[in-house]
């Protein structure tokens, strides 16, 4: 039978203690980047806030490359989010996307995110075009970080179907600005 002394049990703790190392944040590449035309807000009081609910009506979406390569299908999807009672918005999105240079091709994206209502940063959502914010918070400047998830049927974007994407939204007037990054680099 080995016996270990308690010494060398702690020092062995302490040790390793010191040498860790906290994980870095993944790396980020740009991936897309969109302006999507968006519908007058509907907005419902319930128990648990504002249901924030809104249509796109069209858009165009380009790549990595600077490149246009889908437009937004108008009435396939929208904004159905909550504002809950302490100013925090829970994004909750779908869209759906027509690829421009293949036949028949399309990507459906799933919006998830939260972000609070007077949060200073370089972000702004629903600043001017949903004005009952800024009179409920006295705010300009809201901000949410969505995490999407996206599905396609094309073959040249087929990798999306792989990949975990976040991003930046925007709505500056009667549009939606999305950039998208991820964690993996586009070719």
């Amino acid at each position: 039978m080995r016996f270990t002394s308690p010494l060398f049990i702690l020092s062995s703790i302490a040790a390793s203690a010191f040498a860790f190392n906290p994980p870095s944040a993944p790396r980020s590449y740009f991936l897309m980047s969109g302006v999507v035309d968006i519908t007058a807000p509907v907005q419902i009081p319930n128990p648990l806030g504002t249901r924030v609910s809104n249509t796109w009506t069209g858009g165009n979406f380009t790549d990595w490359k600077g490149n246009v390569f889908a437009t937004v299908v108008p009435g396939a999807g929208g904004e159905n989010g909550l504002v809950d009672s302490a100013g925090f918005f829970h994004l909750d999105a779908r869209m759906t996307l027509k690829l421009v240079n293949e036949s028949d091709t399309y990507a459906y994206l799933q919006y998830m995110g939260i972000g609070q209502f007077g949060a200073v940063d370089n972000f702004s959502l629903f600043v001017v075009y949903y004005p009952f914010h800024r009179k409920l918070l006295l705010t300009s400047s809201p901000s949410t970080h969505p995490c999407r998830r996206i599905e396609t049927n094309s073959v040249k974007y087929s990798f999306l179907n792989q990949i975990f994407v976040w991003g930046n939204a925007t709505i500056p007037g009667a549009y939606l600005l999305v950039d998208t990054f991820s964690p993996t680099k586009p070719t």
